[in-house]
């Protein structure tokens, strides 16, 4: 029987380890796995690929002493899954490397179990594994990294990480942290007056100075109307289009108000 398990610190270390009791005597192969560049569950399948590996170097003494099948023992259901499933997503390459290892197993006549254990519950081999796991986690001055590559889902996590912060930045950089209305005056001053009125009346000034007025121009962008010539003085004799500074300097119906 082999436990394994994975462990995480807060500041992001990884580790993985994989325990063995043979005669009330406990050893163990463990790795550690550098620093934020795996998904949280993939330290649990390589502790299980450890395991495997193990008993891939001693394969020719379990068949000379009989043993037909090797039972590997983990906390997490989520890994236990990919690695039943073998569905494409996080953790994928772990799970198919395990998946080669119990075939290769199989091929000299020793069968592989995977099965799932409940955590932190006082089971001897489950705390000897996690124990192993912390060991090698904290051990990152010590051990060499060993691990070859950085799962596609962490990567599209780090890239949506950044977009969310390069977001953030420009918000804050464009429009500062006051969430008033800020138009600019001739002096660069804000105009208090409709900042101060109710929504229907500061919408009146707000909507033609941000280019939301309900013109012909803006309407028929939504489908709202079937042409942008002015409904009010119809174009004056022409195809002027209802903008607002057709509205305010040229349309005969508004000219004198």
């Amino acid at each position: 029987m082999r436990w394994t398990d994975g462990s995480r610190s807060d500041d992001g270390r990884l580790g993985a380890a994989a325990a063995c009791n043979h005669r009330d005597e406990w050893s163990s192969r463990h790795s550690y796995l550098g620093t934020g560049g795996m998904e949280v569950f993939d330290p649990t399948l390589w502790a299980i690929g450890l395991a495997l590996e193990e008993t891939i170097e001693k394969r020719k003494i379990l068949r000379r002493n009989g043993v037909k099948m090797v039972a590997v023992f983990s906390d997490s259901q989520a890994g236990i899954r990919w690695v039943a499933e073998l569905q494409p997503g996080p953790g994928q390459r772990l799970a198919r490397g395990i998946n080669r290892k119990v075939r290769g197993l199989l091929a000299h006549g020793i069968k592989t179990e995977i099965h799932w254990v409940p955590g932190h519950s006082g089971m001897r081999g489950n705390d000897e594994a996690h124990s192993q796991a912390n060991v090698a986690r904290e051990a990152w001055d010590d051990m060499a990294t060993e691990r070859p590559y950085t799962s596609a889902a962490k990567m599209a996590s780090r890239i949506s990480g950044g977009r969310s912060a390069a977001k953030a930045k420009w918000e804050a950089d464009t429009c500062g942290q006051d969430f008033g209305y800020s138009l600019k005056g001739k002096a660069g001053t804000k105009r208090p007056t409709p900042m101060t009125s109710v929504k229907s009346l500061a919408a009146r000034f707000y909507r033609p100075k941000s280019g939301h007025a309900p013109t012909g121009v803006y309407l028929i962008w939504f489908g709202h109307c079937e042409d942008i010539k002015c409904w009010w003085c119809g174009g004056g004799g022409r195809t002027a289009a209802q903008t607002k500074e057709h509205l305010f300097c040229h349309c005969s119906w508004w000219r004198d108000q």
